[in-house]
Order: structure tokens, then sequence, then C-alpha cells
């Protein structure tokens, strides 16, 4: 059996760093389907190269395609 969430293709989306709680970074980007709205992305502190991040700062992350 495989999962098929590894399958999925990804594309890389920029966002702002919204916060960081308990070692997880609060990403904010552009809603997919709506231009009008965000949404939270919520990623682990050790998946980002940058080690001095801080609130405002602007990233970008891998999401489902």
């Amino acid at each position: 059996m495989t999962h098929e969430a590894h399958n999925k293709p990804k594309k890389r989306v920029r966002g702002v760093v919204d916060r960081i709680e308990n070692g997880i970074v609060v990403v904010v980007i552009e809603h997919p389907d709506d231009p009008d709205a965000t949404v939270e992305i919520y990623v682990p502190r050790e998946k980002f190269k940058k080690h001095d991040l801080k609130e405002g700062d602007r990233v970008t992350v891998l999401v489902d395609a």
C-alpha cells in the first residue's frame, strides 16, 4: 500500500510569518480560490533554512497543488 499524500504534487507559494508558537511557524498565504481571503499554514520550525525567523518575514512554503 502506498501513501497518496507523498505522491501529490507540491507547489511553492509566498507567504508571511504571522507568529511562531512552540516550534511551529504559522505562515499566512493567499487563499488559492479566493484572492480576498487568506489561509494559515502550520510548518515545523526545522523545515526553514533561515534560523532567525520573526513575525513579518516573507517566506516560501510548499503546499499541495
